[in-house]
């Protein structure tokens, strides 16, 4: 007990750095954070490693076998250079993976053979001296010429823009350096498994930082996509409406009247090209606009029902944005399935005004009307106005109210947050 109670006090604060990322690791398991294979690896070594340098502790306080001293080193100068390669591996895709660890290999041979007593590398007498060999400083050199490859990849880094991986990579490649030359200036070396637990951590924090940052812009990214094909999937049902009733009525006219035929093409060609613009964009557009193109419309469905369309409008607020082809849609239902289903006389009122903290924009008609409660929006009845519905309440945060009363008419009013005007 005593000897765990000696280790613990000796590497606490390594115990508890590496305790801490494994306890991310395990809340983060998960999100599948990459290179968390590599770092349980590390952890696992530096724990070696700690264990390692204490048991020079411990055979110094309990005078066992200087035998075990030569294990020992041959451990710590495999796993410090077996570090330093687990970080490079972490930070960089490298080439030629073998030719990179072959100068640990030759090492951790070197090393091996000293367990003989050849004494190439290192050696400890029976009152537990340490000697150094003629390599002496191998170990020392395999991980400093991976520190070296980490500050280069470091500098590319920088180079390349990438600020943040660069400064925590050269980070970590100064403190490995650091600490080997304090070990070879003959000091402690119980520091360093702090030191590399804290590297562990602190580079797990940037990839879960880096991770979270990549899934934020994919979910940004994805997120407009989304919005994009839902409003051009929703533009999609709506266009139908408008082009078979005017192709409608210009094969009619073609029939009749044929200047007056030539006309409608002339103002429906000019309504298609402006339509189709702004479907492909699908950005708001002024009010303005959205009412030329209502305008328009209407000009084309008096060719066909004559005076039996009237336009009214009490237009106070103009200066406003509101989604393509929103009004238009609302129109174009008053028309098609209002007043052209009773066989008179119709009038659409096209009202906007500001009340409150809102902009209201309402089209009345005073056709057939429909029961509201009765209707089941099942993708071919009423489409218009669900995708109208959808598109002001995603696009702007407002709403859409239907009143309506068979054969009283029907009163569509837009609600339209008032921030939304245009300066």
């Amino acid at each position: 007990m005593s000897i765990l109670l000696g280790y613990i006090n000796t590497n606490y604060l390594t115990l508890l750095t590496l305790a801490t990322v494994v306890v991310m690791m395990f809340t983060n398991r998960k999100s599948h954070i990459r290179g968390t294979g590599k770092i349980s690896l590390m952890i696992v070594t530096v724990l070696l490693i700690s264990v390692a340098e204490y048991l020079e502790i411990w055979v110094d306080l309990y005078q066992k076998s200087y035998r075990i001293l030569f294990f020992k080193a041959m451990i710590v100068y495999w796993l410090y250079p077996f570090l330093a390669l687990q970080f490079l591996f972490l930070t960089e895709n490298v080439r030629h993976r073998w030719l990179i660890t072959s100068p640990l290999i030759v090492d951790m041979v070197l090393t091996a053979v000293d367990l003989t007593g050849t004494g190439i590398v290192y050696a400890y007498d029976t009152e537990h001296n340490y000697h150094g060999g003629p390599l002496t400083l191998l170990p020392m050199a395999v991980e400093l010429f991976y520190v070296v490859i980490l500050v280069i990849y470091s500098l590319r880094y920088l180079k390349k823009k990438n600020q943040s991986k660069g400064i925590i990579v050269m980070f970590m490649a100064g403190s490995v350096f650091v600490s080997q030359i304090l070990g070879a200036m003959g000091m402690s070396n119980s520091y360093m498994p702090a030191v590399a637990s804290l590297e562990i951590l602190t580079y797990f924090f940037y990839l879960s930082a880096i991770q979270y940052t990549e899934l934020r812009e994919e979910l940004s990214r994805s997120e407009i996509l989304l919005e994009r094909n839902k409003s051009n999937l929703l533009m999609a049902q709506i266009r139908p409406h408008f082009v078979n009733s005017n192709l409608a009525v210009i094969r009619s006219l073609c029939y009749e009247d044929t200047e007056k035929a030539v006309e409608m093409i002339d103002h429906f060609s000019t309504y298609l090209r402006e339509n189709i613009r702004q479907i492909d964009d699908s950005r708001l557009i002024p009010f303005t606009s959205e009412m030329e193109s209502v305008d328009n419309y209407l000009f084309l469905e008096k060719q066909r029902f004559g005076d039996r369309i009237a336009v009214e409008t009490d237009l106070s607020v103009t200066d406003f944005e509101i989604p393509p082809l929103s009004v238009q849609t609302i129109v174009e239902n008053a028309v098609r399935h209002g007043i052209s289903m009773t066989g008179r006389k119709g009038t659409i009122r096209i009202i906007t005004k500001k009340e409150n903290d809102e902009i209201l924009l309402s089209v009345r008609d005073d056709g057939c009307g429909f029961d509201p409660a009765a209707v089941e929006f099942d993708g071919s009845q009423h489409v218009g106005i669900r995708n109208v519905k959808d598109r002001i309440f995603r696009l702007l945060g407002g709403r859409v109210d239907v009143e309506s009363k068979v054969g009283e008419g029907t009163v569509v009013t837009f609600h339209i947050p008032n921030k939304l005007l245009i300066n």
